[in-house]
């Protein structure tokens, strides 16, 4: 369980803060490649994840960066970061340009702007994101059966194969720790599941 939490907090942090800093540059930062760099994000929630299984296995055990408490940590935040981008860019180019243009004539960085002024702003966005990211990283299996072979290291949905032998499995514990892993998912959803469509069509709709 404490490896499931670990993981998932480190990669929806930096997926939320990667995706809102990339988001921020696509919408206001013209740049050439600007576009292009935009739809090669997009093209990558049309990756099929089970297509990279084996040469990320082969890089990650020839690199060794395998088996180790940071290892999932790497696909999950690659493979958050395209809805991540898709959704921050959509939300940040709807934020009026005025807001900036005030902060740069009271004397603010750009550091300062993104984080003091845009920040607060795509609030709402960067909670969705986070939301949906829950939900990916802490029910995702195929990696977690790849690239982890320590027990301590093992997420939840990994550990739950141990109630499964060869030739018997043991329901009863295979029904309460699918109760207990279900239950604060479950709960999260009906708690922000209008937080998630919210940002979803503040996201997908261009301003």
């Amino acid at each position: 369980m404490w490896a499931s939490v670990r993981t998932n907090v480190i990669s929806i942090f930096f997926i939320a803060l990667f995706g809102f800093i990339v988001g921020y540059i696509l919408s206001r930062i013209k740049f050439k490649g600007n576009r292009l760099l935009y739809v090669m994000f997009l093209m990558g929630m049309l990756i099929p994840v089970h297509s990279l299984l084996v040469p990320i296995y082969v890089v990650f055990n020839k690199t060794g960066l395998g088996n180790q408490w940071f290892t999932l940590i790497i696909p999950y935040v690659a493979f958050g970061m395209p809805i991540a981008v898709f959704l921050a860019e959509g939300f940040i180019k709807a934020i009026p340009v005025e807001l900036e243009e005030a902060a740069a004539i009271d004397g603010s960085s750009f550091t300062r702007t993104l984080f003091s002024i845009i920040l607060p702003v795509a609030k709402p966005i960067l909670v969705t994101i986070a939301i949906i990211q829950t939900f990916s990283c802490w029910n995702e299996f195929s990696f977690a059966l790849v690239l982890i072979k320590d027990v301590k290291l093992q997420t939840v949905p990994l550990a739950m194969t141990m109630f499964k032998g060869q030739f018997a499995s043991d329901y009863p514990k295979i029904m309460s720790a699918m109760l207990t892993t279900m239950a604060p998912v479950v709960v999260l959803y009906f708690a922000f599941s209008k937080q998630i469509i919210k940002g979803m069509v503040a996201g997908a709709v261009k301003g």
